[in-house]
Parts: structure tokens; sequence; C-alpha cells
């Protein structure tokens, strides 16, 4: 269940508006059709409306209108098709297997066109539990009904957009604010072992995810100077987030030769701090309020200083001298990032320089060469396309062979709703979508046995339609929950079957949950499938971040941003490429250890190296001195092969062992050095064919 912190986020979100706008937008419309014409062209147009709505995710106004429009036309498309199909009801065995092969390739156009495809899905199936038309024109009724309302749900759609458009861009900067905040609070717990570090590489994607998300929302449509404040203060936070993970790269070093001393308390209770303001000014964006900010000087800063000053050891060492080199550093980081966050709070306008913010921006291309280059047998779109096509006739064979019942397509529905092109994602909910019926059954149940009035129905419908839509890509689990309720109160308004509604829906989930679990294995393209060429990509991503940092022909700003997008990017690809794999079958598992140990050591190299930058940016210094350049110079020459995928068996000789003195520069490249040549091993056990399945 969601803490009351959780809900208060959730209800102050984007998503939560977006669910709101949604449910709104269908009342308004189905209403006010039903009191001038009946109930006959509501339940069209309102279906209209209803379809397109779950096409409509926050984001940019143009982008909406694309998606939004493609929606209607496409929706309305197989409302015609079935709408004709319900005169001859043998045709739909074969209609609604290639109306859900098509919905499956509309996919291709990347993670969004999902909510399209399921708006085409959705119509073609619910549309196959209506009763026939009475004729030709009445058809042509209902399609034209069908029709307007899906348009007129787009132009209010886009009319909200553009209204509440800067609130959504600060709604994303303050959903950023909150995994930075998780991220921080990890830090603060000073975690040591196996676990935490594969925890550490969760919250980092979930980061990275955020900041993406962030970028495609804040980065676009920017009109006025309080667009352009927002665009600061999302560089601010990419700055806080690049020195949050440079702050962990000596934890382990400080926290043995210090320990016993009160410095480790001194940098959990500042990163503590740090993480406690992330999430209060995630709250106040959120809530329009005043920020909180910390002081400039904290206790815990005074506390590191005086240990610097006055901590000796009994027998100097030199582990203890780069203890207290890196301590000093740790300091300076945690000290920018209270500086970063308290000038966040006042976020001037900024000119932006003349940087091309398209570089950082997802593409979101819908044109038809992607469909075409999916028609290819290898395409993971085309075979999920017909994954679906074949469950979904599988499902119309067998309801033809069992005992009628009114509302089969709700079979055909968890079918849509279950099967996803990756096979964990179909795992997660076939989990998500029984236990979320089950939930709802049991509220529709409670809520039928009260007798409730047509008031207290309709009030049900709008609330259960606005979370459901909230919780589409939050949590499919509340989705599923409130979908039940929403279909079920909105069964019963329009006819009656109380307690035998409810049986009939648990009933239809579970042989649809069970059909869409056997479909999964069909045609499958497991992510084993895509793992040389995201490790590839991910080497390439750190050879043009390391290059960035350490090469100066490379160090410009705008070339370090977009480098270190490019890693970030890369870096959450391979995340969730091995978080789906850990949840495959363990034959499939291949390699699935040294992925997450690459993972791991790829984003501490990525740690050292923000690192470098840190410290350039904290000493206001462009370029290094002729000395320290050479320095850095030397260590990309033996770096690049370990991250050249055509030189890894290049990279076989050990580092050169630490000189009795070295400076924290030099300790810092001889990390660098470390991590890359960890990096070309497992790389190496990665894409051989032979590596090994987790074990059982």
């Amino acid at each position: 269940m969601l803490s009351a912190r959780q809900v208060l986020l959730v209800v102050h979100s984007r998503y939560f508006t977006s669910g709101l706008v949604s449910a709104v937008g269908v009342a308004i419309l189905g209403l006010a059709t039903y009191a001038i014409g009946g109930l006959p062209p509501a339940v069209a147009l309102g279906s209209g409306a209803l379809t397109v709505c779950f096409a409509d995710n926050p984001g940019p106004k143009r982008v909406k209108l694309v998606e939004l429009t493609f929606a209607s036309l496409a929706s309305t498309l197989a409302f015609a098709l079935v709408g004709a199909s319900l005169w001859w009801p043998a045709s739909q065995v074969l209609l609604i297997p290639l109306l859900g092969v098509a919905s499956g390739l509309i996919a291709t156009w990347g993670k969004r066109a999902l909510a399209l495809s399921f708006s085409v899905l959705f119509i073609s199936v619910i549309t196959v539990g209506a009763p026939p038309f009475g004729s030709a024109t009445r058809l042509a009724a209902a399609v034209a009904l069908f029709l307007l309302g899906s348009l007129l749900y787009t132009g209010y759609a886009l009319l909200l957009s553009r209204l509440l458009a800067r609130r959504t861009k600060r709604q994303a900067l303050a959903e950023l604010l909150v995994q930075l905040g998780r991220f921080a609070h990890w830090v603060a717990q000073a975690p040591a072992d196996d676990a935490d570090a594969g925890r550490a590489v969760a919250l980092l994607t979930a980061v990275n995810d955020a900041l993406q998300e962030c970028r495609d929302v804040v980065l676009r449509d920017i009109r006025s100077d309080a667009d352009r404040a927002l665009v600061s203060r999302l560089f601010v936070l990419l700055d806080v987030n690049e020195a949050l993970l440079a702050s962990q790269t000596d934890a382990e070093l400080i926290r043995v030769q210090f320990d016993a001393t009160p410095v480790p308390d001194a940098l959990r209770d500042w990163a503590g701090r740090i993480a406690d303001l992330l999430d209060g000014q995630a709250m106040a964006l959120l809530r329009g309020i005043p920020e909180p900010s910390l002081p400039a000087r904290l206790p815990c800063a005074e506390t590191i200083d005086q240990a610097l000053t006055s901590l000796r050891p009994s027998r100097p060492s030199a582990e203890f001298a780069g203890a207290q080199m890196a301590l000093r550093a740790s300091a300076e980081r945690l000290q920018r990032i209270t500086d970063l966050l308290g000038a966040a709070a006042q976020t001037p306008a900024d000119p932006l320089q003349g940087i091309d913010l398209r570089a950082f921006v997802s593409p979101l291309h819908y044109g038809p060469g992607a469909l075409l280059r999916s028609l290819q047998w290898r395409s993971p779109f085309l075979r999920y396309g017909l994954r679906l096509g074949l469950a979904l006739l599988a499902g119309e064979l067998l309801l033809r062979v069992l005992p009628y019942h009114p509302h089969d397509y709700w079979v055909l529905l968890t079918i849509g709703v279950i099967l996803r092109p990756n096979f964990s994602v179909t795992r997660r909910r076939v989990k998500d979508r029984l236990l979320g019926t089950l939930l709802g059954c049991i509220v529709v149940a409670a809520i039928l046995s009260t007798r409730p009035g047509l008031g207290t129905m309709v009030l049900g419908v709008f609330i259960s339609l606005a979370l459901a839509r909230t919780f589409i890509i939050l949590n499919y689990r509340f989705t599923a929950l409130f979908a039940s309720v929403n279909a079920l109160l909105l069964v019963s308004l329009l006819g009656s079957g109380g307690a035998f509604l409810v049986t009939q829906r648990l009933q239809d989930t579970l042989l649809g949950a069970a059909l869409a679990w056997a479909f999964s294995f069909v045609l499958p393209r497991w992510e084993e499938t895509d793992l040389r060429r995201q490790t590839m990509h991910l080497l390439r991503a750190a050879t043009g971040y390391a290059q960035a940092v350490l090469d100066p022909a490379h160090a410009t700003d705008v070339n370090y941003r977009r480098q270190r997008k490019a890693l970030h990017d890369a870096l959450a690809t391979l995340g969730g490429l091995h978080a789906r794999m850990l949840e495959e079958p363990r034959r499939h598992r291949r390699g699935a250890r040294d992925l997450g140990a690459f993972i791991g050591h790829s984003y501490i190299l990525n740690a050292h190296l923000a690192t470098l930058r840190v410290l350039r940016a904290r000493r206001g210094e462009q370029q290094p001195p002729a000395p320290a350049q050479q320095l850095l110079t030397q260590t990309l020459d033996r770096v690049l092969p370990c991250l050249d995928a055509a030189r890894l068996a290049e990279c076989v000789a050990a580092p050169s062992a630490a000189p009795a003195e070295e400076t924290p520069l030099q300790r810092r490249l001889r990390e660098i050095e470390g991590e890359a040549r960890t990096m070309a091993r497992l790389a190496r056990q990665i894409v051989t064919p032979t590596s090994p399945a987790v074990p059982s």
C-alpha cells in the first residue's frame, strides 16, 4: 500500500492531473450528449472520448496532437470494422486477431506508442460485446458520433495541455527531485555490501529514467522567461545528480580510515539533510509553496573541518593521507550540492547560451518508415503483434466452445492488457491483473451491497476512471483495481447483474490471464538477444564520456552534457534489460551475473569521471595545468582500448601498482583505469556465447 506521503505525491503529480483531466473530459462529453440526445448517442460519443483518453499521456502539445489524432482515426476505423462484423459474428474470429496484430505493430513507435496500441485494441474488443446495429445507417451514425467524440476529446486535451503546460513542467521537475532524494537517502545509509550496490544501480536507473522524462517535458515549448527558469532548474539538478554520484567514489576509503570518529556520522548526516531537502523542494514545487533551503554552513561541515585539522594517526601512513584528501574532496562535493540546491530556489532565467536542446530530448517520430522496418521476422514488434494476434485467436475460438455468457470481451481485453513485448512485463502484469481485479471485485461487491443510488454510481465511475488513468504508468496493479471498479459499476448502470457480474469478471480475468501467460512463450524475444548490442552501446557511450572529461579537444560544456546524457541513457537501457532478464526463465539469463557486475562498474567509472568534472567546476578551472593534462592524456590512452568493442583483447595487462605517494588526481586516474579494465574483462565474458546462465 501507499504511505501518506506517497499518496500526497501522487495526488500532486502530473499522472493524477492527466487522469483527472481525462475523467472530466469523458464525463462532460458523455453527460452533455446524454442530455441532448439520450443514451445511444451518449454511449457512441462517450466511447470515442474514452478510447482516445487512454492515449492522452503527459507531453508537449505538438506531440499530443499527433498521438491523439492518430488514436482518433485508428480507433474509429477499428470501431467501424468490428461494428460491421457484428452482423457476421463468425468474421470476428479473423478480424479481432488481425486488429491485434496491427495494434502490436503500433508499438514499433516506442514506449509512448503503447498507449496508442491499447486504444485501438480496447475499442476493438469492447465493441465485440455490443448489440448489432439495426442498419448500415445506424452504424454510420454511431461511427460518426464515435469520431466526433474522439476529436472533441482531442481538442479538449490539447487546450488543457496548453493551460497546464508550466504546471506539467514543474511536476516533472518535482518527480526528478523525488528520485534524487531517494538516491540521496541511500547515500546517507552508508551501504557496504553487494545487495546495497544492486539497490544503488536500481535507484540510479530510476533517476536516469526520471531525468529523461524531465528533459522531454521541460526542454520543449520554451516560450517565456518562466520556461527558461525551469530549464535552468533542470540544469542545476543535472549537476546535483552528478555531484551525488561523485560523492560515493571514496566512501569505503573514508569509512575504513575514519572509523570510530565523528566523520562517518557527519557525512551521513550531511547526505541525509540533502535528501530531506530534495524531498521538501519536490513537495514545495508540487504545491506551489516557498521551497526550503539549508544554511550555507552546516554543523556537520564544521565537524568534518575539525576532523581534517585535528585528527592524526599514531603512525602516519599513505592510506590515511589518501583518506584525508578523499574526505576533503567529499566535503567539497557535498558543499557543492548544498550550494546548488540553495541557488536552485532562485532559479534565474538562463538564456541557454545557444545550446541546441533537440539533442537532449527523446526523438518522437511517427512516420511509416518504422512500421515498414518492423515487418521482418527478427523484429520484436512483429513477433509481439503475431503473439498478440494468436492469443486473441485462441481466445475467440475458446469462447465459442464454452457456455455462453454476455461479457466474453472481458477475456479478450485481459489478454490485450497483459501481453507485452517483454516477457518480464507480461509476467508482472499477470500478477498485477489478477490481484487488482480481485481487489476491485471486492470493492464493487461492497458498494453494490449498500444498494447505492444513481448519483453514487456515477461518482464511483468517474473517480475510478480518474484513478485507473493515474496509475497506468505508476503502478498497473492499482490500474487493474480501479479499472475493474469502473467496468463493473458502468455495466451495472447500463444494465443489471450485481453479484453475477463480479463473479463473471473474476472468471473472465482468470481465463484471459491464463491465455496471456501461455502465449507469452509463443514467438518470444528474450533479453539475451539484445545483450551484446546493448553492451557494446554502453562501451561506446563510456568512451565518449571519458573523452569529454579527459581530452581537452572534447571538453566543451555542450559536448560534455551531450556525452553525459548518452552514457546515462545507455546505463538506463542496459539496467532495464538486466532487471527484465532476471524475471525470465533461468535458461535465458545468460551472463546475468556478469551483466549486473558490468553495470555496477560502469556506474563506478561514471562516478570517478564525474568526480573529476565536479572538481573542475568547484574550482572554476576550465583547463588543468600542463602536467595534470599530461596525466589525463596518458590515462585516456590506456582506457580507450578497454572501452573499444573491437580492442577488448588488448586490455589485458594489470594496471600499475599505486606509488608510495600519489596525488588525489593520480589516485583518481588509477581508479578510472582499473574500472575500465574490469569493464573490459566483464564485457568479454558477456559477449562470449558460452557465458553461463544464472545457476539454480
